[in-house]
């Protein structure tokens, strides 16, 4: 008999990734205020529930695999330990009310978690707690359709239909999944996550917005290379007195329940962690700083929109916030000095969202073509922007707000001024062959050692008549 050779087809993964190449796919997610019925909040907690007491065992066999040096976990070693679990009626029968998809999904979490620790992105997992935000992730079957101009809904599996604030509608190829939220104010959000067809095209800019610098600082979040000012407070006098006082409420009531609870254990005798009271000042609390970070995060999607849409390319000083808001307690053998002082101005440098403002403008540019730069931070602020000068003093900021060149009496904002040095900067590290920090999502290549960027950084445009894509070097050109 003769042999014939037959080429083995693809699985259906690689058919879906060839897909998703040749689409050109990208992802955005819309985060929609949910409202659900009393029924809908009970199986939305106990589905979380399920998924923090899952995250917790897979956790728990990460620990104990790296403290006795056996073989790190699997997932499908997990998934199996998984269903023994909801099959078992005795040990833990409130695990099978909650879908398997979503305790799959908190398994996939928890591991790459710890894979992102192992690489250096993040730090090491800790234990999920019950005062920590509760969330879910559905990752299949989730499905939108419009009620009216106002409102929609959302299939979540486990729940059903939950009715959301439809602001904006889903237009995608198709829905990846859903993140459902409570924050400790009550309040319960979907995000869902969608697969788009195609980017949205650029829009033509105009030559005076081709280039624009960002200082950030704490008492005005964002100054621009054009002369913008931007700020707004996230907290009102009002607010910050009722938080005082709500705060020094809450300390009296839990030094006063553990009062209790000490003289009701020398007795023998049972008494609650939390009084009633306790648990309604702290919800009261958490009311205020829900708002407050509300406030922040509007404020962080406006601007950081303006800013990636406006403007081909966007340069941030490269701040190590990290270590800025670092705590000045020091240890026993060296304590710190001015603790509370250093406390109060990382609060307020954390209120102002500034890591949030770059990342979010990073994550924007991509859609519209544009790229984002970071420069050394050092002399910014006590440089003049004047080409013929260029003096660097520290004399040369007056003030927090001004700047008196010493050297040829050029004045201006010191903010302002620190924009234009930092735009400056950007330009020149562009037009050298610096690389963008904001690369296109899905783009697996990488700078080579020379240092020049690749020829597709950013989206269509006028550049490399191969890629059809433009660089960072032709934006600062333009």
């Amino acid at each position: 008999a003769r042999l014939k050779t037959v080429k083995r087809d693809p699985s259906k993964r690689a058919r879906w990734k060839k897909k998703d190449q040749d689409n050109e796919r990208g992802r955005t997610a819309i985060r929609y205020r949910a409202y659900p019925t009393p029924s809908q909040t009970g199986k939305v907690m106990r589905i979380a529930g399920s998924c923090r007491f899952v995250k917790n065992l897979a956790k728990e066999q990460w620990d104990l695999a790296r403290r006795f040096g056996t073989r790190s976990p699997s997932y499908t070693r997990q998934s199996a330990d998984l269903k023994e679990l909801r099959d078992d009626p005795k040990l833990t029968p409130w695990l099978a009310e909650a879908p398997s998809q979503i305790l799959q999904q908190a398994i996939r979490d928890t591991n790459t978690a710890y894979q992102r620790f192992f690489s250096g992105q993040s730090r090491y997992p800790v234990w999920t707690k019950r005062s920590s935000r509760t969330s879910f992730r559905d990752p299949q079957d989730v499905k939108f359709r419009r009620l009216s101009r106002r409102w929609g809904e959302v299939k979540i599996q486990g729940v059903g239909w939950v009715e959301v604030r439809a602001h904006r509608a889903v237009v995608a190829s198709r829905i990846t999944s859903a993140t459902v939220t409570v924050e400790p104010d009550g309040k319960m959000f979907i995000s869902v996550l969608c697969e788009l067809h195609k980017r949205q095209p650029t829009k033509p800019l105009a030559a005076e917005n081709t280039t624009v610098g960002i200082d950030r600082g704490v008492a005005v979040a964002i100054a621009t290379s054009d002369g913008e000012l931007i700020n707004r407070e996230n907290w009102t006098p009002k607010e910050k007195e009722r938080l005082r006082r709500l705060e020094q409420a809450r300390e009296r009531k839990k030094a006063a329940r553990k009062s209790e609870h000490t003289k009701a254990k020398e007795k023998g005798a049972l008494s609650k962690r939390k009084s009633a009271k306790q648990e309604k000042t702290e919800l009261a609390i958490a009311v205020l700083y829900g708002r407050a970070r509300r406030r922040r995060k509007d404020f962080v999607e406006q601007e950081s929109c303006d800013l990636a849409k406006n403007h081909r390319l966007s340069v941030f000083e490269d701040l190590h916030l990290s270590a800025m808001t670092h705590s000045a307690r020091g240890t026993v053998e060296n304590p710190g000095k001015r603790v509370a002082q250093k406390a109060g101005l990382n609060r307020s440098m954390l209120d102002k969202g500034l890591g949030a403002i770059l990342s979010r403008t990073q994550d924007k540019v991509i859609g519209h073509g544009h790229a984002v730069s970071r420069v050394p931070a050092p002399g910014t602020s006590i440089t003049c922007p004047v080409p013929e000068c260029g003096h660097v003093d520290p004399a040369n900021r007056v003030s927090r707000s001004v700047f008196i060149c010493i050297a040829c009496g050029y004045k201006a904002h010191a903010d302002i001024n620190a924009a234009i040095i930092i735009c400056e900067r950007g330009i020149k590290l562009a037009l050298a062959g610096g690389t963008p920090v904001a690369a296109l999502r899905g783009n697996n290549s990488e700078p080579d050692s020379s240092g020049a960027e690749p020829e597709h950084w950013g989206r269509r445009g006028s550049g490399n008549q191969e890629t059809g894509y433009i660089t960072v070097r032709e934006v600062a050109l333009q």
